[in-house]
C-alpha cells in the first residue's frame, strides 16, 4: 500500500514481524504445535482460516502434514495478531 502525506503530516505505520517455525503437529482443534530454531516450541496458533485464501493455505499446510513433509509455516506479526500467511517445504 502506498500513502502519500505532506512532510508536516506525522505517519503511524504498523510494525510487521516475519518469524519462520517448523511445524511439529496439528492438533484435532487445529491448532499448530511450532518449533523456533532455537527449539521453544508454541501450540497457541490456529490454521489460518476465514477467507478464501487463508483457507487455501490451511489446506496446504494440513496436506502437507499429512504427506509427512517436513515443513516450515512463515508467521507475520502485526498489532497483536498473529496468522500463518506462506508454507514451504524443508528440502533434506
Amino acid at each position: 500500500m502506498e500513502e502519500l502525506v505532506p512532510s508536516s503530516h506525522n505517519l503511524e505505520v504498523p510494525l510487521v514481524n516475519r518469524v519462520e517455525y517448523t511445524l511439529l503437529d496439528i492438533d484435532e482443534d487445529e491448532h499448530m504445535s511450532l518449533m523456533t530454531d532455537g527449539g521453544d516450541t508454541r501450540e497457541d496458533l490456529k490454521l489460518p482460516g476465514g477467507h478464501d485464501e487463508a483457507d487455501k493455505l490451511a489446506d496446504q499446510i494440513r496436506e502437507g502434514f499429512e504427506a509427512g513433509k517436513e515443513l516450515v509455516v512463515t508467521i507475520l506479526q502485526s498489532m497483536g495478531i498473529e496468522q500463518a500467511s506462506a508454507v514451504k517445504e524443508i528440502n533434506s
